[in-house]
């Protein structure tokens, strides 16, 4: 497996490596892993409702529309976004289990910062909530409403290639969120690694700790 890390890249290029890499992939090729940044774009996956977009500033920003699961988020400067180009069936790995991997994935990479965050029943993704670190009992009884999403996970599966992935804000403008219904969660509340830990950690450095933390 194959890491590239890349600074900051237009969407539209990341869907066309995805795809050369896919292609490559089902050939036989290694799999590999981008790490990377986007501009501020708006992504819609198959699930989306016209309704998730919120008022003037996202009906005008720029909207692609990638065939992955999920629905509505943005990505800007300070998230970082991971795609894993992953032949799947030949490890005899299903969907589901998958996206909960990547979800374990994420959750890895936070601990690396000293970040308790957790899986919700209430929908796919990551949640954490403010220092100083829970117990185990109480983030159990955490929901997402006493907390904020910091991770996303949105994927697409061709011929048993994984391609898309997920997202973890960092040090993103998360005031954007509030021009979209994120993932389809009314009055979710959105937090990220700067958010709270109080300080900035370079891309960079997560980047670092992604290809640590990958069990692939």
């Amino acid at each position: 497996m194959r890491f590239i890390e890349q600074d900051l890249t237009e969407y539209c290029l990341s869907l066309i490596d995805m795809e050369i890499s896919v292609e490559s992939v089902q050939g036989g090729a290694d799999e590999v892993v981008f790490i990377t940044e986007h501009p501020e774009v708006y992504t819609a996956g198959r699930s989306f409702e016209p309704s998730d977009f919120l008022g003037k500033k996202s009906n005008e920003g720029r909207v692609y529309y990638p065939n992955r699961g999920g629905r509505v988020t943005i990505h800007s400067p300070g998230q970082i976004v991971i795609y894993p180009i992953i032949n799947l069936g030949k490890r005899g790995i299903g969907v589901i289990e998958y996206v909960r991997e990547l979800e374990a994935w994420i959750i890895r990479i936070l601990e690396k910062f000293g970040v308790r965050s957790f899986k919700s029943a209430e929908g796919i993704g990551v949640w954490a909530g403010p220092l100083p670190k829970p117990s185990e009992a109480e983030l159990s009884e955490r929901s997402i409403n006493e907390s904020g999403k910091i991770g996303y996970v949105g994927v697409r599966i061709s011929k048993g290639i994984s391609s898309h992935g997920f997202c973890i804000n960092i040090s993103n403008d998360l005031d954007l969120f509030r021009w979209i219904v994120p993932c389809g969660l009314v009055d979710a509340r959105i937090t990220s690694l700067f958010k709270i830990i109080d300080r900035n950690i370079p891309i960079k450095t997560v980047s670092k700790a992604v290809i640590e933390t990958c069990r692939f």
